[in-house]
């Protein structure tokens, strides 16, 4: 948002720092990375959800930084994994640690508990069903959507007594509630950063920004939803610099002017 290129190049090495000694395929996510002190031992702690949850988000959100499919691919298959050891098909929602694990070794309860109340921090909860939103919004997968849904509606008659410590499951019930937006910027010009600006500058929960080199508009180099679209548009073959507003899993007509994108996400984004 602020253009620091320090602030963006260490959040990336750090999420690539996850990646290369936290994450394994088959084991899943680490719950520690490394310790303070060099002299204690080092151990293969478990993630709980609230490891996965969190950074599954950080994936997305690189992806929306760089473009770079590979962070999208970490996302789908952090979640996926977190699906897989956390929710519960019977009632819903995701449980905090897995079953069977070794967590207990961390201080936590024997007992496990599907968190909602921030506390302070997001619950873990709120942020998978975020986490499964984006990605739906994404991909098209119904699955994605039909379990944050079914996250959703565990509290949803005990919600507002948490007052303000169930604020990230509002955020979560934003996003549920509301159209998915992204706006895709194409080329490498001044008109392409223009369109990123305007297009950052309209606050939304449900919107992303993507901006791509025209040459970089590839089925291959783009998540399922948009790669049905976006390489088709003519302009793009001319070419031109141009931003896309796609909503539900449609795209309208290029945009070639910034004031243009502007008017057209009022609309889009209700403001």
């Amino acid at each position: 948002m602020l253009g620091l290129d320090g602030a963006k190049h260490f959040a990336l090495r750090s999420l690539d720092r996850v990646f290369a000694e936290a994450w394994q395929a088959e084991e899943g996510l680490q719950h520690v990375l490394a310790y303070s002190d060099p002299a204690a031992e080092k151990r293969m702690v478990p993630g709980l959800l609230d490891d996965y949850a969190f950074t599954a988000v950080a994936c997305l959100d690189a992806y929306e930084a760089t473009a770079d499919l590979s962070y999208f691919n970490f996302a789908q298959q952090i979640t996926d994994k977190m699906v897989e050891r956390f929710f519960d098909p019977v009632s819903g929602g995701f449980f905090d640690s897995a079953a069977g694990g070794s967590e207990k070794a961390l201080g936590v309860l024997g007992t496990r508990r599907k968190p909602f109340q921030d506390s302070p921090t997001p619950a873990g909860n709120s942020v998978a069903a975020i986490a499964l939103l984006r990605l739906h919004a994404f991909t098209n997968q119904q699955g994605y959507r039909e379990k944050a849904e079914q996250t959703l509606e565990l509290p949803a008659a005990l919600a507002g007594k948490f007052g303000i410590f169930a604020a990230t499951y509002a955020i979560a019930a934003v996003h549920s509630l509301m159209p998915h937006a992204q706006v895709v910027a194409i080329g490498e010009d001044d008109l392409a950063d223009q369109f990123c600006a305007v297009a950052s500058s309209f606050f939304a929960f449900n919107k992303t920004v993507l901006k791509l080199a025209a040459n970089k508009v590839v089925p291959q180099n783009l998540p399922p939803a948009l790669a049905e679209t976006i390489p088709q548009l003519p302009a793009i073959k001319e070419g031109k610099s141009v931003a896309v507003v796609c909503s539900g899993f449609s795209c309208q007509p290029p945009v070639t002017d910034p004031e243009q994108l502007r008017r057209t996400l009022g609309i889009a984004l209700k403001n």
